[in-house]
């Protein structure tokens, strides 16, 4: 299952302004599109609200990149030929899912 995008600072703003103006939960979790759980835990956190760095491997490519990886992908060219071109280590599953 897929994390949940963060909520950046300026949705933050928006949820607690639109609390100040007297809306409900419900009325905000609408117009901004979010669960009514995400607004509440805005409401009742006590410390700033503040992104957190997200766990995982770094990237080693930019998107940029990724696509002109894709693009030699779908152009039929072998992976050996991509590692060559691109001088990264690819995995041969890692673009075709994206296809």
């Amino acid at each position: 299952m897929p994390k949940a995008s963060q909520l950046s600072n300026e949705e933050v703003s928006k949820i607690l302004h639109l609390k100040l103006l007297g809306k409900t939960v419900k009325e905000i979790s609408k117009l901004l599109n979010r669960s009514k759980g995400t607004i509440y835990f805005v409401y009742t956190r006590k410390t700033p609200y503040e992104l957190k760095p997200r766990s995982g491997r770094p990237r080693v490519t930019d998107i940029r990149s990724d696509r002109r990886i894709q693009r030699m992908v779908s152009s039929s060219m072998s992976v050996r030929e991509i590692t060559r071109a691109s001088r990264l280590q690819i995995c041969r599953t890692q673009f075709i899912d994206k296809l």
